[in-house]
């Protein structure tokens, strides 16, 4: 029950390192602090952290698709509470297909 991660396979390990340390974020202190944090750390902009990131899908091994079973992926650390808080959750291809059964008939 925790995010993980699944670096692109160009990333390497300083790359995999700065993504597990902006994920570490804890939800309850300040994120503009630990966005900066981890660039001092580094040394790198807040351009080059977020770029980073982005080519690591992270996501939650805990909360899956209703109906298909595919994993939650995470945008933002604040993802991570309000995707466990929720009763059930529906990944954006189940959640279309069950659109367009209710909407198209």
């Amino acid at each position: 029950m925790s995010v993980k991660l699944q670096p692109n396979m160009t990333q390497n390990a300083r790359d995999i390192r700065i993504c597990e340390d902006y994920w570490a974020y804890d939800n309850e202190s300040d994120y503009i602090a630990h966005v900066e944090t981890t660039c001092e750390k580094y040394e790198i902009s807040v351009q080059v952290l977020f770029e980073t990131i982005g080519e690591c899908f992270a996501y939650l091994d805990d909360v899956l698709c209703e109906y298909c079973g595919y994993l939650c992926p995470l945008q933002i650390p604040a993802d991570i509470p309000y995707m466990r808080a929720k009763d059930n959750w529906c990944c954006e291809v189940c959640e279309h297909a069950l659109w367009r059964e209710n909407y198209h008939r």
